[in-house]
């Protein structure tokens, strides 16, 4: 028999949810092929979806791991983000100190050059 909340039965025929009347399970749901028959299937709704759940959880831990891994790479990006910005802001003064130095130093080249 197949795990979880099937879809149909083996003998092709649609499956249907029912409810149980029954003194031993009254108003539990459960799964039927709309054929009936013995060799049909038959199961009850808890234990498709617990069986769901159950096939899922392995799935779950290793999206855990991965949205982890996720995370410790942006806090790494984060972190080269931060360093290139703290880089750029002294790039920047030492441009603006490069500039006014050669400034400077053409003027003076230039007085040198006028006298």
């Amino acid at each position: 028999m197949n795990r979880g909340i099937p879809s149909n039965c083996g003998c092709g025929g649609e499956i249907r949810t029912f409810t149980s009347s029954t003194q031993e399970n009254p108003g539990r749901p459960f799964y039927r092929c709309e054929t009936r028959g013995e060799d049909h299937l038959f199961k009850w709704v808890e234990e498709a979806v617990l069986e769901e759940v159950e096939d899922v959880l392995p799935k779950i831990a290793v999206h855990e791991i991965e949205i982890a891994k996720m995370k410790a790479d942006i806090e790494d990006l984060m972190e080269v983000a931060l360093n290139n910005k703290v880089e750029i802001q002294k790039n920047k003064v030492m441009i603006k100190t490069l500039m006014v130095y050669s400034l400077f130093v053409s003027a003076a080249f230039v007085v040198y050059v006028l006298y």
